[in-house]
């Protein structure tokens, strides 16, 4: 296991961090989840990762698994320490997990404004491969998914 920025460690996300874990998802998203689809995700077959500092989640990660593809359900960092390279981190831990469980890609959605994420996830080397007009709520109004994945066979 590697150390993150900051000292963080990942391990999986259990109830006793829902807390934690909700605090982080509405400091950071316009539309968040509940503590219903949280519940939902540890009681089903997802993927349920937090990043923790001292014991405490500082970020979080949703994944499901289908065959051979992960997709990314929900990403984030508590906003007190975004810009200090833990998404980029939790993610490329999770990138090394999905190669070594022989995934072959990895989806992910994101908003169309946001452009810190979709850079990162660049970075990375995902690729857009479509969009989904009007998928999230934005204010009054709707906002376009961007839809990116990465294949994980070959590609490091």
């Amino acid at each position: 296991m590697t150390v993150g920025p900051d000292g963080a460690r990942m391990r999986a996300m259990t109830s006793a961090d829902l807390p934690a874990v909700l605090a982080i998802e509405n400091a950071s998203q316009p539309t968040p989840w509940s503590e219903g689809n949280f519940r939902d995700c540890l009681k089903g077959a997802y993927r349920c990762r937090v990043a923790a500092v001292d014991g405490e989640p500082v970020g979080f990660m949703i994944l499901s698994s289908v065959l051979d593809e992960r997709h990314l359900l929900n990403v984030a960092v508590d906003p007190a320490r975004q810009r200090r390279g833990l998404a980029l981190w939790m993610l490329e831990d999770e990138l090394d997990e999905a190669r070594t469980a022989s995934m072959s890609v990895m989806y992910l959605e994101v908003r169309a404004g946001n452009d810190g994420a979709q850079s990162l996830y660049r970075r990375l080397g995902f690729v857009e491969n479509g969009r989904r007009k009007g998928y999230y709520r934005a204010g009054a109004g709707r906002e376009d998914a961007v839809l990116m994945m990465l294949e994980l066979l070959g590609h490091k």
